[in-house]
Formats: C-alpha cells, sequence, structure tokens
C-alpha cells in the first residue's frame, strides 16, 4: 500500500524536481513508515509550515508531500520569493519554515536575515543546489536546523522532516520548565530558538540580575575533534576554575560548532577576567600539557545581544592558528593587530615535487614540516592566508602523487579537505590534513623512486587510459617531448619498451576480469583496450601460454 501511494504522488506531480525520485524509493522503509503513520496526529504535536520556493511545480510538489505523508503538519501559507514569504511568514508566525535560496527579489538568505529582525525564529530547512562552503556556513549562521540538495529525493525528505518534528517535540516539552532554567534561556536565545522578549528579560532580571543594559562576558572553549571525549571534562573544569573566582556563570554546549561557551553575568571587570582566565590557560599548559584548544572571549550588553557576540567572536578564534593555542583572543582588540603579506613558499613546494617523484618518504615528512614552521617564525600572517596556502600547499601535492600514481585521488574527499582546512581553528587541526593526506600515498623506497617524472607521468597515463587504447605519441603530445625521446627514455629507466610495457599491463588487468568476473571474452577484450577479441585471445596465448577461457578455468 505504502509504495504504490508513493508511486502515485509521485505520478501527480510529474515534472516536478522535488519528487522526481519517489518512484524510485517507492516502498523503502523510510517512505513506507511516514505513510504507515499518516493520520495518527495524536502521536504528534500539531505544527504550522510555510513553504517559500519560486518553481510553482516543486512548490506545489512540497505541499503535496507534506499532506500526504505528514497530515499532522498544516501548511499555512506559501510564497514564490523572498519578500512575499517574509510577509507570509510575518503573518503566520509558522513553526517550519521550507525555502529555497535562489529566489527573485530577495533569496532565502536575505530573506532568513529579515525573519530574525523582526524576532521570527522558526525551525528553517532549505532547498539548494548550492553546496559549497559558503553558503552552508552562511546558512548556519542565520539559524538554519538543516538543509536538502536538489533534487530532492523523497527518503531524504522524509528524514529530514521527521528530525525537525523530534525537535520540535522535544523543545515543547521543556517550555514548562525553560523559563526556570538559566541554561534553556540562554541556550534558545545563542541557538536563535526564540528572542530575549520581555517576559524573558523580566525573568532574567528577577531571578539573575541581569537586565537589559547589564555586561556579559562570553568565553568561548573550541574543543574540535575532541569534543565528544572531551566536552565533560572540559565542563567540569570550566565549573571549577568559575566557581574558585566567585564568578556567576552559565554553560552551554554548541555541538554543531564544537564549542562550550561560557556566560559570565557577575564579575569584577572585563580585564581582570581577562587576564586571570589567560592565567589558567598558561597554567594548564605547564601542568596537564593539554591538547590543542581555541579560547577567546568578548563583552555585550544584555542577554539578546548573546547570539550576535558569538557568532561576532567564533570567526576570530582560528587566529589561534598564529598566536598559538595558549592566548586568548579577546574581541575587539584581535582586530587591532597589523599582518605582514603572506608570501607562499614556492620553493618549498618545487622540493615536494622532486621528493614525490623520488620516493623519499622521510624526504616528504621533512618538508611537510619545514611548511608548517614557515608560518611559525614570529611574522603576523592573516589566519585566512595561512589556511590558503596549506590549500595551495595540498593540491599541489595531490596533483603531483596522482601524476606519478602514487595516490587514489578518487578516494580523497576534496570538498571534505577543504572545509577541513578552512574551517580549522589551531594549528593541530592544520597538521592533522597534512598527514591524514599523507597517508593516502603509497611511496615506494625501492629504485623505482629514481625514475624520471617524464617516465612516471607516461605510466600514470598508461594506468589511467589503457583501456581506451592510448598511444605513445599521444602520451609524447601530452607532455610536450617527441615520440622518440620519450620513447628511448621509456625503455631506459624501465628495461623495456612502452609496447611491450601497455601490453604486460592490459593483460594483467584481463587476468583479474577473468578471474574476478564473469563477464564474456570479448567484453574483457573491450575493456582492457582490445577492438578485436580474437586478436585479444591471440596476444593472450602468446603471451601467457594458453587461451583466456583455459586460464580462467585453470584459476577459477
Amino acid at each position: 500500500m505504502a509504495g504504490s501511494e508513493a508511486v502515485n504522488l509521485a505520478a501527480q506531480t510529474a515534472g516536478s524536481e522535488a519528487v522526481n525520485l519517489a518512484a524510485q524509493t517507492a516502498g523503502s522503509e523510510e517512505v513506507n513508515l511516514a505513510v504507515q503513520t499518516a493520520g495518527k496526529k495524536g502521536g504528534r504535536d500539531f505544527m504550522r509550515a510555510v513553504v517559500v520556493e519560486d518553481e510553482i511545480l516543486i512548490r506545489e510538489g512540497l505541499c503535496r508531500l507534506l499532506n500526504k505523508m505528514f497530515p499532522e503538519i498544516t501548511i499555512e501559507g506559501t510564497a514564490g520569493n523572498g519578500q512575499e514569504g517574509l510577509s507570509c511568514i510575518e503573518a503566520c508566525r509558522p513553526d517550519l519554515v521550507i525555502t529555497d535560496i535562489r529566489m527573485p527579489v530577495l533569496d532565502g538568505l536575505e530573506m532568513l536575515s529579515g525573519m530574525q529582525a523582526r524576532g521570527l525564529f522558526p525551525k528553517v530547512i532549505i532547498l539548494t543546489a548550492y553546496s559549497e562552503f559558503s553558503y552552508a556556513q552562511q546558512a548556519v549562521k542565520l539559524g538554519v536546523n538543516d538543509y536538502i540538495i536538489k533534487p530532492v529525493a523523497v527518503q531524504e525528505f522524509v528524514r529530514t522532516i521527521r528530525k525537525i518534528q523530534n525537535l520540535y517535540e522535544q523543545e515543547q516539552k521543556r517550555i514548562p520548565d525553560a523559563i526556570g532554567s538559566l541554561e534553556n534561556v540562554l541556550s534558545n536565545l545563542m541557538y536563535g530558538v526564540s528572542a530575549a522578549d520581555a517576559q524573558t528579560e523580566d525573568f532574567l532580571e528577577k531571578r539573575y540580575g541581569i537586565s537589559r543594559e547589564s555586561k556579559l562576558l562570553e568565553l568561548l572553549v573550541y574543543l574540535g575533534d575532541g569534543f565528544a571525549e572531551q566536552r565533560e571534562r572540559k565542563r567540569n573544569g570550566l565549573c571549577r576554575v568559575l566557581e574558585q573566582k566567585k564568578l556567576g556563570f552559565c554553560l552551554v554546549e554548541l555541538e554543531y560548532d564544537r564549542v562550550i561557551a561560557a556566560v559570565i553575568y557577575r564579575y569584577p571587570s572585563r580585564q581582570e577576567v581577562e587576564r586571570w582566565f589567560q592565567n589558567q590557560i598558561l597554567l594548564q599548559k605547564r601542568e596537564r600539557r593539554e591538547r590543542q584548544f581555541s579560547y577567546g572571549m568578548l563583552e555585550v550588553t544584555g542577554a539578546g545581544a548573546v547570539r550576535e557576540g558569538y557568532q561576532k567572536l567564533l570567526p576570530y578564534m582560528d587566529w589561534n592558528i598564529v598566536l598559538g593555542d595558549d592566548i586568548l583572543i579577546s574581541y575587539p582588540r584581535i582586530t587591532d593587530i597589523r599582518t605582514e603579506i603572506c608570501i607562499y613558499p614556492v620553493e618549498l613546494e618545487n622540493q615536494m615535487k622532486i621528493a614525490v617523484c623520488a620516493g623519499e618518504q622521510e624526504r616528504i615528512r621533512e618538508i611537510l614540516e619545514k611548511f608548517q614552521q614557515f608560518f611559525s617564525g614570529g611574522k603576523m600572517y592573516s589566519p585566512k592566508e595561512v589556511k590558503e596556502s596549506y590549500v595551495r600547499f595540498q593540491w599541489s601535492l595531490i596533483n603531483i602523487a596522482k601524476e606519478v600514481d602514487c595516490i587514489n585521488y578518487k578516494k580523497i574527499d576534496q570538498k571534505k579537505l577543504l572545509d577541513c582546512i578552512m574551517n580549522a581553528k589551531t594549528k593541530g587541526e592544520l597538521k592533522k590534513t597534512c598527514e591524514e593526506l599523507l597517508s593516502r600515498m603509497h611511496i615506494s623506497s625501492e629504485e623505482t623512486g629514481a625514475l624520471s617524472l617524464a617516465v612516471k607521468k607516461a605510466q600514470s597515463m598508461i594506468h589511467e587510459f589503457y583501456a581506451d587504447g592510448i598511444t605513445l605519441n599521444e602520451i609524447a603530445d601530452r607532455l610536450n617531448l617527441t615520440q622518440e625521446y620519450l620513447g628511448a627514455q621509456f625503455h631506459r629507466e624501465l628495461g623495456e619498451n612502452f609496447s611491450t610495457y601497455i601490453r604486460n599491463y592490459r593483460l594483467a588487468k584481463a587476468k583479474e576480469l577473468l578471474i574476478g568476473t564473469r563477464l564474456k571474452q570479448y567484453e574483457i577484450a573491450k575493456k582492457t583496450g582490445y577492438t578485436d577479441a580474437k586478436y585479444f585471445a591471440r596476444v593472450f596465448r602468446e603471451c601467457v601460454g594458453m587461451s583466456p577461457a583455459e586460464y580462467r578455468k585453470a584459476n577459477r
């Protein structure tokens, strides 16, 4: 029943990008479960939703999906651009907004900014074909709960809506107690779940003495990869040192950014707290040799400013890359630092290329160490320029390793690598990206390390294009060499000519296919660069001493 309904729904919205995978996912567990639970309104709190999408087919398709699979969610309104969406959201005050990023008049990010300016903080899911780092970063800053990449798969859509429902239900259960908990109030403010309305401000002033004009210190501790394993220990440590100073404070965990924030509301002076906490950081480093964290502090006025303050300070936390992880980043003082122009170490990049081609693993590690020390020589570079240098250096390393065939670059998630570098806030995180990349390289210390770059590039091209019938002349043209020179160099360094090498490589691949697959002989011939299956069989017999069929039978 569930599968047929999903297919019917897809048929109703034919042509809609939003549901183009409905038929493929018909009968899947996620879709079946959504359809089976349709109508069970008593099992969920009601949510009110607004859909903002400029393409009418997608907009209507999303509404049909919501009505069919989540009848407990009421669609209060729809809009075709960001400006209409903002008006609709302001009028309806929904619990959930599903919006596109690219829209006329106002785009999705501008609409979200307008919502926040009006004190509107619903749950938000964005639809986008733009999964680049900058869009995701802006969306998170504007309080987006989740995003779905177009074209939308039904299974992913259902999973995302259910996750938002669960989050909404948990918050609804906390509402009766939330006003009595400072942590809940500050968490909701920092996550953008709620605004500092009159009732909240009155409660904070009466219970904790925090008025609209009160000064608050935000102390951020970035734990990075150690968040899961270090969060409890770090919380306990922060509580201990802040209680020792007799400060009024509250801790908030921001798991997405891997940060623990301490909001301090009763303290003598900002300067005194900064000096004291800076000494605590140095003391911990000496006594415990703590792993690299990043620390930052700024002062805001009133609880309503804690989210803005957090978003302002967090990007500056990566100054620990330049200043060292034992320095407390103080805003706005950090903005006064004068930086020098970062001159990229081209010479080290060239040395790295030579070392990779020569297969000198220890030399590669030595150059990587020199590259990392290059940014620790006392000069004040911008963290952004340092990160960009790491990106350039590692992409150069990937490219030369690919050229000499000592890395499987297709298995490298380049977007993830880029995100890890650009999101790094400590030297240790940058170093880790280099170590992980190095671990993916298979450097040989054998005599083959003496091969010239031209021959290694030729080998790499053979291994990549052997099935396409690539020739020595084509490779020579790509390397800007003459066919005669490359052929002579190839024979001198490898001890066999080009035709023998590529024939043996093709036959080795043919053996793998004969043993590991059930492909027919003519299919294997085609996959290994032989257009004539009979010629392939004759070459195989001459070199191996048996026919392809006999070889398969003997080895299976």
